[in-house]
C-alpha cells in the first residue's frame, strides 16, 4: 500500500512539474467556425507545447506525437500557413550565433480577435434590441386617481401640495367627483387667475347642484348657457308708438 502511495505521489509530482500548455479556450470553441480542422488544431496545440524549448519543432516530431503521417502533418501546416493562421519567421539566436526559424501565432490571434469583436458586436445589438422590446412591451404602471391629481395639481400650481390640500382632493374623490371633473375645475380656476381650493370647491358644488358629473356634461352646459346669452343679445327691442320729434309734424294747413 505504501509503495502504491509513493508511486502515485511521484507521478503527481512529475505531472505537475512536466509543465502546462496554455491553450485559449476561445480557440477550442471557435476553431471550427474559422475553418480549422481537428487535425490542424491539434498541430497548433503540439507547436504551442514545444514553444518554450523548441520554437520550430520538426514535422517528424509533430507526426510522432499524433496519429497522423508525416505527409498529413505537412499538409496541415501548409494549409495553416497558406491561410495566414500560422507564420514562419526568422530570428537571431545569440547563443548559437545563427539565424533560426520559429512559428508565429500573431495572425491566428488577430483572426480570433476579429471573430470575437464581431460576436461581441452582435451580442450587444441583440441585448439592445431585447431591452427596447421589453421597454415597449412592458405594461405601464397604472397610477391611482389620487396620484394623478397630485401630479397635475403640482404641475399647474408650480409647487408641492400641502397636506390640507391633499385632504381636499381625497374628499372630492370620496364625494364621487370624477378625476377629469376635478382637473377641469382646476384649469378653470387657473385660467381665471384664482388658485385657491375654496374657489375650486365652489365650482364643483355648482356642478353638483346641476347634476353635472362629467367634463362632457359641463361643456354641454356651457354651450347651452352661451347660446342663451347670444340669443338675448341678438333679440330686437320692442318698439312703442311712433312719436314725432318735430313739433310741426301734426300741423296741418
Amino acid at each position: 500500500m505504501s509503495n502504491k502511495t509513493s508511486v502515485y505521489g511521484s507521478f503527481t509530482q512529475a505531472l505537475f512539474f512536466s509543465g502546462v500548455v496554455s491553450v485559449p479556450k476561445y480557440l477550442l470553441t471557435h476553431y471550427k467556425t474559422m475553418g480549422i480542422t481537428d487535425r490542424e488544431v491539434m498541430v497548433l496545440i503540439q507547436i504551442l507545447c514545444e514553444a518554450e524549448t523548441n520554437p520550430y519543432p520538426s514535422l517528424a516530431t509533430l507526426a510522432a506525437r499524433m496519429s497522423a503521417t508525416l505527409t498529413e502533418i505537412e499538409e496541415s501546416v501548409g494549409h495553416l500557413v497558406e491561410r495566414n493562421l500560422l507564420a514562419i519567421e526568422r530570428y537571431w539566436n545569440s547563443a548559437e550565433q545563427k539565424w533560426l526559424n520559429s512559428y508565429c501565432f500573431v495572425a491566428l490571434i488577430d483572426e480570433l480577435a476579429e471573430l470575437w469583436a464581431i460576436e461581441r458586436s452582435q451580442q450587444l445589438e441583440e441585448e439592445r434590441t431585447l431591452r427596447q422590446t421589453q421597454s415597449t412591451s412592458a405594461p405601464t404602471p397604472v397610477k391611482s386617481p389620487m396620484e394623478n391629481l397630485v401630479r397635475v395639481f403640482e404641475q399647474e400650481l408650480g409647487r408641492p401640495l400641502t397636506s390640507i390640500e391633499c385632504e381636499n382632493l381625497d374628499r372630492w374623490l370620496a364625494t364621487h367627483f370624477s378625476e377629469e371633473l376635478i382637473i377641469e375645475a382646476l384649469r378653470r380656476g387657473v385660467s381665471a387667475g384664482i388658485r385657491n381650493f375654496r374657489y375650486l370647491d365652489s365650482i364643483l358644488r355648482e356642478w353638483e347642484k346641476k347634476g353635472l358629473r362629467t367634463k362632457m356634461e359641463v361643456e354641454a352646459e356651457d354651450a347651452y348657457f352661451q347660446a342663451r346669452q347670444e340669443k338675448k343679445v341678438s333679440r330686437p327691442k320692442k318698439q312703442g308708438p311712433k312719436t314725432s320729434s318735430n313739433k310741426y309734424d301734426n300741423f296741418y294747413l
